[in-house]
């Protein structure tokens, strides 16, 4: 079988590598992919289920990495909520350059700028290269960008504004990438760049034997918010990844929308590789493609003073700007996210009685407290639970087409009839139709 899905993809800096503890492993030399694999009694999440060296999930070559586990297997440690942003009012977002992209945006699409600002806490003459937001606040901004700018590309528009600032932010240290490989990597897998970036998405990464998949997932974002939020986030990483790359990297979209009327704009942003009414929104990238080198101009064209190693800001969660401006990096999971994490690395342990109760547990707080701080983020645990099985099954039986049984059992459900059963209430088609 041609498959190598779901494979568990590592964490790859010293932020996850504090997130999630405790695992025992092996080095390999490179900084882009740190290939290591988990020993035989490395802990999932602390409940005792090992993961061992030589897993092989549905017998396709699935391998975990100590540098992320972007399905969710990590391994946590007691600190517990220490290593986690609990709640949307924690200012963790090095917001500078996204406020200062978003209002030029939309005050040239004829926003008002004391409405723009209007109930998110932002002031615009308070704003330094060190002032930090909440999700709360920056998504309250967007909310209003959304509803003021006018024109069907101001997400677009948005995701290359970000992207033009790259080398004033503390994204300058990714100048010092080599290939392709590593520069997807530190854009959208890693949480040190992720609140520079795109606080609002973190991206869960699937492969096979021939490409990679991003699924996006997004924290503080309602669902009127969702689609604008997704052309923001893919126009960020494209204009993010020519900018820093200097060359057009070959990705292609898929959306669960049907084709909309503004066609014009998606191909101009995003390139003619778009397909549309799919299971997922993702982007795709081919495993030749990750393997070309940036271009060299990409990495000199700053001086010398500004310069920043990517390793340092890896290894010691900050960086600085090129105006001089210290920033320190946070190196933290939203709340969201690491329940996600939680969710699939307990589906997949098939381990009874691992529920809100045991996360809450897991993060040192009641399960009121859990409960009160994800409706802050306005979700729950039961809706991300049903996302992530939702995802789970969705790239099983629509990308890889495994049978019922194969996915039955990766999504730790024990017999058939209740697996055909979720999976209907979850995505409203039967298996068999998924696979189609």
């Amino acid at each position: 079988m041609d498959l190598m899905l779901p494979r568990l993809n590592a964490l790859r800096d010293s932020e996850d590598e504090a997130a999630f503890a405790g695992a025992e492993y092996r080095h390999s030399t490179r900084l882009s992919g740190v290939g290591v694999s988990l020993k035989d009694d490395a802990k999932v999440l602390g409940m005792g289920v090992s993961v061992k060296s030589d897993a092989d999930m549905l017998n396709m070559g699935v391998t975990v990495k100590d540098d992320a586990n972007e399905l969710g297997m990590g391994v946590i440690d007691s600190a517990g909520s220490a290593h986690v942003v609990m709640s949307s009012q924690d200012k963790v977002i090095v917001g500078y350059w996204l406020v200062r992209a978003a209002l030029n945006v939309a005050l040239s699409r004829g926003a008002n700028k004391n409405k723009l600002l209007r109930g998110t806490g932002i002031f615009e003459d308070a704003l330094q290269h060190q002032s930090l937001l909440s999700t709360k606040q920056y998504s309250s901004l967007l909310v209003n960008v959304q509803s003021q700018a006018r024109g069907g590309d101001v997400s677009f528009l948005l995701g290359g504004a970000f992207a033009s600032q790259w080398l004033s932010s503390p994204l300058n240290a990714l100048k010092a990438c080599e290939n392709v490989e590593q520069l997807l990597l530190q854009l959208t897998q890693r949480h040190t760049y992720r609140w520079c970036s795109l606080p609002l998405c973190q991206f869960q990464r699937f492969e096979n034997a021939d490409q990679i998949m991003l699924v996006p997932q997004f924290t503080g974002v309602s669902s009127k918010q969702l689609q604008f939020s997704i052309e923001m986030a893919f126009a960020s990483v494209v204009a993010l990844m020519k900018s820093i790359a200097n060359k057009r990297i070959r990705l292609s979209f898929s959306f669960t929308e049907s084709r909309p009327r503004n066609i014009a704009d998606y191909e101009t942003h995003l390139g003619l590789k778009l397909s549309f009414n799919r299971a997922f929104n993702s982007i795709c990238i081919e495993k030749d493609v990750l393997r070309q080198p940036l271009e060299l101009t990409a990495q000199s064209d700053c001086s010398a003073e500004s310069h920043v190693s990517l390793e340092g800001v890896v290894n010691n969660s900050a960086t600085q700007t090129k105006e001089g401006a210290s920033i320190e990096l946070q190196n933290r999971l939203s709340l969201p996210d690491f329940v996600r994490r939680y969710v699939y690395a307990s589906s997949n342990t098939q381990a009874a009685n691992i529920g809100l109760p045991e996360l809450a547990e897991t993060l040192n707080v009641s399960v009121a407290t859990l409960k009160r701080k994800l409706k802050e983020y306005g979700t729950s645990y039961r809706a991300l639970c049903e996302e992530v099985q939702r995802n789970h099954a969705l790239l099983l039986l629509s990308v890889h087409k495994v049978s019922n049984e194969t996915a039955a059992n990766a999504m730790g459900i024990n017999d058939l009839p209740n697996f055909r059963r979720t999976v209907k209430r979850l995505t409203g088609k039967t298996p068999s139709e998924l696979r189609i």
